[in-house]
């Protein structure tokens, strides 16, 4: 029997399995479902039971009169009962008769449902006839049927769930069975085609490997006449042939050997290559010395390479191609080639070679045997020697050769293209016809000391032309030996650099100097004040550093523009550096900051005395087109080595000096002391407290009264932040709220300030008058900051229930000197939703009518620098009164600051102005004892009778 039939038997027997596991699964599939169904009927036969309760019990009571619903429920019931008992559909179910063990359960159904049915109709029947207590009696009778049905027929619903249950245990039983038989076919299935193909073809393979190791002498046996059979009888004939065909080979290569013994022998121990080609250009021999010149194996050459594997394409028709092959009549071997071809090496170069070839027959067939050198070093050199010529003729590089002395030798034609001297012009006179003068004999004997020690130097050179004019060259010489170590000659190289030095100065002039002033920038600074501190190091002398930045410049930037600020810094430039000595120097940092550093200072009178014509000539006026403009600078003074050992070190000591004079007034200069670097510490030590201020919980406002002059009652109050330090205790707003600005904190501190003002004066309004007012400080910085929000501020308002007239936010007039659109964006949201704005410290800045017209300003702040003096300096109070009167004159009211005794108050008052605000009336104090004032009056606090409104 073939394997064919065999596996046609295996697969058929499989396919036989597989429908009976499908017909078996189908019937069991069919019978669960049977029960399933039946009990399905038999749980809506239950449910419609009771159905029938209800619906009899309505019609008796009167509710309703469908009596046709409760005649189709009992034909339901009782012909779901019949199909449970006979066979048939019902409910969508169809149903098998139950059978003999369900009968005992079916016939207590059957007697429950007539005793119920009865019940049913006779209700029915005598619904409206009957009296309560009859009615009643019927209900009671029909609930006691309907229980006695109700329970034969969960009888009969645990009696279908038991047979589920049977029949669920049934066909696992039966599932099992039938895997297990599935298992045993398949078993002997595998058996089968185990004995009858694996095996076999196991022996086979097995034999074959047999095979591949040369054991030609076994057989293989299979007794079967199959197709394993035919494969066993076709290996066992060709192992024999292949026995003997390896015998002949066998004998045929020991013969080879004896007659190639000799060839080889020679070939081996040539010291050039040594080949045999035939007529196929394939090699039929080469020697080792031709393989190493080629870089592969001489076997691997032998048997996979042919001449044309080697040749570059243009080389193919050469004299390789000379062989018997073109002449088989010319066998004699006497014919003899002589040629150069060029050849490629495995790793991809090129090779040149020289061939000589002899023709020959070998074997009976034309063939060639030669000998090949490499002459590629020798090709090289000669190109080498070819391109230097075309080189030096050509190249854009000037080149000079001298002797030893330096007297020019030779040079070539880009030599004079650069020089304008000619060869001929050139030749027998020294290298020093070039000379600009511009190096000293210092730079020259540098040179010819490199050149004797290491014979080599480079370097750039300024030289003069024929035509007189200097040009830079950029210098190479090399020096070429004799064989006994004296110079032959010295061979220069050179190149016209002057557009690229003239090109290097400026990018060092741009990166050195500041393009405004034309001073030394910070980089210069930086390597000046090194070189300075390492020349005074050296010394043994001190060096001062003077870190000057200019007081009020950003007021000057922001109300003229830029345009005069710029200006402005150029002639601070130029006055700075009249004012300084002839060894110093002048240096702009950036902005409006410069630095002086002070070489050779002995004593500090030297210091002050150019501290002092800085400080004159600097507060001199500026003429800035049509404006005049009066600064003032800063001066932090620090010395090396006392103050400073480094460079960082002397910057950051000036720079606290220089803070230090501005905290003390400004236009002054200041000594860096070590007290600096410790107040510097304290500043950073209460940032960090007040970053986390807030959240602690520390802030608390403070609220000044504001008074109406005229009526002396409280109208508005401003609200004040104090911080109560966990160690430190109260910290006034004057050493916290800078480092605020400066830190960006002040951004979330002023919007709690904003809020916790809201709040308190949507109590005040409820509690003090419905038009009182709290104004509340807005610093430039909030104002220019992204993340002031002034919608969330009005809706914070909004949800106290006020106008936005409760509240009115301060600025100062450094915000509207320069006005950014997001600024101006802000202000206007505030006037949108009326709130007023006021103008905080009026006068002390650069005041401008047009800032009060541009913008709806509602108050001006006077400050208590002009009402401080009011009563003794009649300017000052001349200057209130026409502030004033300018205020009324454009709709504006006016608040006048630091009020302090009644004289002031008595002449704010007839000046006209609106508000005050001031110690007179109260310090700023808490909440609480705000409330209090409110409620008591001002009389304890500055002994006047004040009225609330």
């Amino acid at each position: 029997m073939g394997l064919r039939k065999k596996v046609a038997i295996v697969f058929i027997g499989m396919l036989a399995l597989a429908a009976l596991n499908l017909g078996l699964l189908h019937r069991m599939l069919q019978e669960f479902n049977g029960v399933a169904a039946t009990a399905t009927v038999a749980g809506k036969m239950r449910m419609l039971g009771q159905k029938l309760a209800y619906e009899t019990l309505s019609v008796s009571s009167g509710l309703t009169d469908d009596h046709e619903a409760v005649e189709h429920d009992l034909i339901d019931f009782e012909a779901a009962y019949l199909v449970l008992r006979s066979g048939g559909t019902a409910f969508n179910e169809v149903i098998h008769p139950l059978g003999a063990s369900h009968d005992a359960a079916l016939g207590g159904v059957w007697l429950a449902w007539r005793q119920y049915r009865n019940q049913i109709r006779l209700m029915l029947t005598s619904a409206g006839q009957v009296g309560p207590a009859d009615v009643a009696g019927q209900q009671k009778a029909l609930a006691e049927s309907s229980a006695t049905l109700l329970e034969h027929t969960d009888r009969l619903i645990q009696d279908l769930v038991g047979a589920t249950q049977a029949t669920q245990q049934d066909m696992l039983g039966r599932m099992y069975t039938l895997l297990v038989v599935n298992a045993l076919m398949l078993m002997a299935a595998y058996l089968a085609i185990s004995a009858q193909i694996v095996a076999p073809l196991q022996r086979l393979a097995r034999y074959c490997r047999e095979l591949a190791k040369g054991h030609y002498g076994k057989r293989i046996q299979h007794a079967q006449e199959d197709e394993i059979g035919q494969l066993a009888r076709a290996l066992n004939e060709s192992s024999a042939q292949i026995g003997e065909l390896m015998n002949a080979i066998e004998y045929e290569r020991k013969e080879l050997y004896r007659t190639s013994a000799m060839f080889r022998g020679l070939a081996r121990n040539a010291v050039t290559g040594v080949f045999v080609i035939d007529g196929n250009m394939r090699f039929r021999y080469v020697n080792s010395k031709l393989a190493q010149m080629f870089g592969y194996q001489a076997e691997e050459m032998a048997s996979n390479l042919t001449v044309p594997d080697l040749l570059v394409e243009a080389d193919l028709n050469g004299g390789w191609k000379q062989t018997p092959a073109d002449d088989g009549q010319r066998s004699s071997g006497s014919a003899t080639s002589h040629y150069e071809t060029r050849a490629r090496h495995r790793d991809g170069s090129f090779l040149d070679l020289e061939v000589f070839a002899s023709r020959m027959v070998l074997d009976g067939a034309p063939a060639i045997i030669g000998i090949a050198l490499n002459v590629t070093e020798r090709k090289k050199a000669e190109a080498s020697i070819r391109r230097a010529a075309l080189v030096y003729a050509n190249t854009s590089e000037a080149v000079v050769v001298t002797d030893f002395s330096g007297t020019v030798i030779d040079v070539n034609p880009a030599f004079t293209v650069i020089t304008g001297y000619t060869a001929q012009e050139t030749i027998g006179q020294p290298i020093s016809l070039l000379s600009s003068g511009r190096q000293d004999a210092a730079f020259y004997q540098a040179m010819w000391r490199s050149l004797l020690e290491t014979g080599k130097w480079t370097g750039d050179i300024w030289n003069r032309r024929k035509d007189g004019t200097e040009y830079a060259e950029r210098l190479t010489i090399d020096t070429s030996y004799n064989e006994d170590g004296t110079v032959n000659c010295r061979i220069g190289v050179f190149s016209d650099v002057t557009a690229e030095r003239l090109k290097e100065e400026t990018v060092w002039q741009q990166a050195n100097f500041d393009h405004l002033t034309a001073l030394p920038n910070r980089q210069m600074f930086h390597d000046e004040l090194q070189r300075a501190m390492e020349h005074a190091d050296r010394a043994g002398h001190s060096l001062a550093l003077i870190y000057l930045d200019l007081d009020l410049f950003k007021e000057v930037n922001d109300s003229l523009g830029h345009d005069m600020g710029d200006e402005l810094l150029k002639q601070v430039a130029k006055r700075l550096n009249l004012a300084i000595r002839q060894n110093d120097l002048v240096a702009r940092l950036g902005g409006d900051e410069f630095v002086l550093i002070l070489s050779h200072v002995n004593d500090l009178s030297g210091i002050e005395d150019v501290c002092h014509r800085v400080l004159k000539t600097v507060a001199e006026p500026y003429m800035l087109r049509h404006n005049v403009v009066t600064v003032s600078a800063s001066l932090g003074v620090t010395q090396y080595p006392r103050d400073g050992s480094n460079v960082v070190e002397l910057l950051q000591n000036a720079d606290l000096a220089m803070y230090s004079a501005k905290d003390a007034g400004r236009n002054q200069y200041r000594h860096f002391s070590p007290l600096m670097q410790q107040e510097a510490q304290e500043r950073r030590e209460l940032l960090r407290h007040l970053l986390h201020a807030q959240e602690r919980d520390e802030f608390e406002l403070y609220f000044q009264p504001i008074v109406e002059l005229s009526t002396r009652k409280i109208s508005k109050a401003e609200a004040l932040i104090r911080w109560h330090h966990s160690e430190r205790g109260l910290i006034p707003p004057g050493d916290f709220i800078p480092l605020a600005e400066d830190s960006g904190l002040i951004v979330p501190i002023g919007d709690w300030v904003f809020r916790q003002a809201a709040a308190q004066a949507a109590k005040w309004r409820q509690s003090v008058g419905r038009n009182f007012q709290v104004s509340v400080n807005v610093s430039p910085e909030q104002l220019m900051s992204e993340d002031l929000n002034p919608d969330a501020w009005l809706a914070c308002v909004n949800s106290q229930g006020m106008p936005g007239s409760a509240v009115v936010v301060e600025i100062t007039e450094r915000v509207l000197m320069k006005v950014e659109d997001g600024i101006k964006r802000k202000l206007l949201s505030f006037r949108d939703a009326g709130v007023q704005v006021a103008l905080d410290d009026f006068g002390t800045g650069y005041s401008s009518l047009a800032y009060l017209k541009r913008f709806d300003i509602d108050f001006i702040k006077i400050d208590q620098l002009f009402v401080r003096n009011i009563t003794t300096d009649a300017d000052d109070l001349a200057l209130c009164q026409a502030m004033i009167a300018m205020a009324h004159r454009l709709g504006l009211k006016v608040v006048a600051e630091g009020v302090e005794d009644e004289a002031q108050h008595a002449l704010l008052e007839q000046a006209g102005c609106d508000y005050a605000q001031g110690y007179l009336y109260s310090r700023p104090v808490p909440v609480a004892a705000f409330e209090q004032l409110v409620e008591q009056g001002l009389a304890a606090a500055c002994q006047h009778s004040v009225t609330l409104n």
